[in-house]
């Protein structure tokens, strides 16, 4: 019996609570399944069981050992889809979460295509301004975020940006037009709930001003909109605000104290072996 087969075993034990449930999930007899734990035992030199005419357990050493076999076996079993998978059309659900801007100009109008490549996936596409735990949520494809993610992550530069300052004219034309940082204290600001922290700005030479927010929102657009209903001054990136500066529904603050340049992520998962769907997205929109 190989050491594969001995892992394998041991592993159903645990998962069936007890030698003969495992030898029937394994359609081996009970005393198949005892001996290649017993001699999964013996050649590691420990115990890894406890076992009484009513249950089995794990020793401490027994847990250890279990939760590195599942993780070498999950990776194995990831590598044989993968491999399997390689030659074969994408399938199955893709899970994209995306914020609203990239969503709708840069993964809707090319969705079509997409999807016509690969007639077999199916797209399950969330709209939210949020940094997922993509393990968790079993998220394939985070799209346009500026956060810097988690290091367990891989990300790829698809953007860069700015943030900028902005307020309507009928704001400016009431409180003023502030002439530098230090006059953003006299002024309402307009942030973003999940920013942290939500009440720093950052301009040029790393210049920071600490301002106590009139306004909290947990949505871009909403933002947008109560700026541009002379509710207050927001930060908000160029690409966010670009259609309402050149409509003049919003004019740029203290343009010449801009801040540094960000780039813009997509995230996955790292993995050894991505899958179809994830490979055939990945390279369709940063192609």
């Amino acid at each position: 019996m190989s050491k594969l087969e001995q892992i394998t075993a041991f592993i159903h034990v645990v998962e069936e609570n007890g030698f003969v449930s495992a030898a029937k999930k394994l359609n081996l007899s009970t005393a198949a399944v005892s001996r290649q734990v017993t001699t999964l035992e013996a050649s590691l030199g420990v115990q890894l069981l406890k076992r009484t005419t009513r249950q089995v357990t794990l020793t401490e050493i027994g847990l250890q050992y279990y939760q590195h076999c599942k993780n070498v076996l999950s990776e194995l079993t990831e590598a044989e889809n993968a491999i399997a998978g390689s030659q074969q059309e994408a399938s199955g659900i893709l899970n994209v979460t995306s914020n609203r801007y990239f969503a709708m100009h840069h993964i809707i109008p090319r969705l079509p295509g997409f999807m016509a490549a690969n007639p077999h996936l199916r797209i399950k596409l969330e709209i939210a301004e949020r940094f997922p735990d993509l393990a968790q949520e079993g998220i394939d494809i985070l799209f346009g975020v500026t956060v810097e993610g988690p290091p367990g992550l891989v990300r790829r530069r698809i953007a860069t940006t700015q943030y900028l300052l902005c307020a309507s004219p009928a704001y400016l034309e009431k409180h003023g037009i502030p002439k530098t940082p230090a006059d953003l204290s006299r002024h309402l600001y307009i942030t973003h709930s999940m920013r942290k922290p939500m009440d720093v700005l950052t301009f040029r030479d790393d210049k920071e001003i600490y301002l106590e927010p009139a306004l909290w929102l947990n949505d871009t657009r909403a933002m947008r909109e109560c700026a541009i209903l002379g509710m207050g001054i927001i930060k908000l990136h160029d690409y966010e605000v670009a259609d309402a500066i050149h409509s003049q529904h919003l004019v740029e603050v203290l343009p010449e104290f801009r801040g540094p340049t960000y780039p813009v992520y997509l995230y996955y998962q790292q993995s050894r072996y991505l899958l179809p769907k994830i490979r055939r997205f990945i390279d369709f929109y940063l192609s």
